[in-house]
């Protein structure tokens, strides 16, 4: 989230945003295996998005999401975003080879050890999704 503040310690604010990132993945056809939040920030592992750049599955997930957030949900975290920004304009992206659930819950638990620690009020969310 923009800024980095605690914006999804709401959960009707993860619910929407993760309902939304998977909108956009649907519509592009970029299969997301796990999302997962913080309180300031969230982890998408896609799979099957051969056909985008790193950098243009970002824009498609990121660009849906903001708009709609802001759009129709402002009133949940406008208290919490400096401007008219709900993502950051960066990125990360990492290979990690065969994602699978193990993997996914590992990744997530070794590299929000310290967030979690410092937000111990902060609940661990991991939504997996299955291919149907």
């Amino acid at each position: 989230a923009a800024y980095r503040r605690r914006i999804f310690e709401s959960e009707e604010t993860k619910i929407l945003t993760r309902d939304y990132i998977l909108a956009a993945a649907r519509k592009h056809g970029i299969a997301v295996s796990a999302i997962g939040f913080g309180t300031d920030h969230c982890h998408i592992f896609t799979t099957a998005c051969k056909n985008f750049s790193p950098a243009k599955v970002a824009q498609l997930l990121k660009g849906f999401s903001s708009f709609m957030m802001r759009k129709h949900h402002k009133i949940l975290f406008r208290n919490q975003l400096w401007g008219d920004k709900f993502w950051t304009s960066g990125y990360f992206y990492r290979t990690v080879g065969a994602v699978n659930s193990k993997t996914v819950k590992r990744y997530v638990a070794q590299t929000q050890e310290k967030h979690w620690k410092v937000n111990s009020h902060a609940q661990r969310n991991l939504f997996e999704f299955r291919a149907s």
